[in-house]
């Protein structure tokens, strides 16, 4: 489990963020949360 689940020690969130990711030669912006820690995780749809 990562520590933003526990709420003993809950990492604030920050901001949605965008990568982009070549797939089939198209490039998509896939959205990812970024946290106060610096940890960045991809946003199931």
């Amino acid at each position: 489990m990562s520590s933003r689940n526990n709420n003993n020690n809950q990492v604030s969130f920050v901001k949605v963020v965008y990568s982009t990711v070549k797939i089939n030669g198209k490039i998509e912006l896939v959205p990812m949360a970024w946290y106060a820690d610096g940890s960045v995780k991809k946003i199931e749809r």
